[in-house]
């Protein structure tokens, strides 16, 4: 059975509860690694100036502690095997309804990929495949975590 690295488990560890129940019980199913949680302010404008961020710092769900978004990396671990973040967002999105998580307002817990942002099945508009966040992340930063400045 896979387990998690210590860099993944230094990065899930900045997470709401919430995503690191998530990303546990998804680890005894499929294989990936966690890149990515909080950013403080010097690393997204570097995420934004390299391309890996379409916005600045304060504007992203990486930007808070704990973190409401993280990014997952599945094995192979070729950032070109798009079927796997493929198979990876079908367990990660499963999971919140499997464990029974509920989110605000006693509402189940929902995550949004940016593989598919619009939840359509059409990933020619998503363009983040390792991107995951609670959603809606910026009710959930509001009320649990604040800016992360670094």
């Amino acid at each position: 059975m896979p387990t998690f690295s210590a860099a993944s488990e230094a990065s899930l560890a900045k997470c709401l509860p919430q995503l690191q129940q998530i990303a546990r019980a998804a680890i005894k199913v499929i294989d990936f690694r966690v890149l990515d949680s909080t950013r403080g302010r010097a690393a997204q404008e570097k995420a934004f100036r390299t391309g890996n961020s379409k916005v600045h710092f304060g504007d992203s769900a990486h930007n808070y502690v704990p973190a409401v978004a993280f990014d997952l990396f599945p094995a192979p671990y070729d950032w070109d095997n798009r079927q796997s973040f493929i198979n990876l967002s079908k367990v990660i999105l499963a999971m919140p309804a499997k464990l029974g998580l509920v989110g605000l307002d006693d509402k189940p817990l929902r995550l949004r990929w940016l593989g598919d942002p619009n939840s359509d099945g059409n990933l020619a508009d998503g363009w983040d495949m390792p991107h995951y966040e609670l959603h809606v992340w910026r009710d959930y930063a509001k009320k649990f975590s604040k800016l992360y400045e670094d």
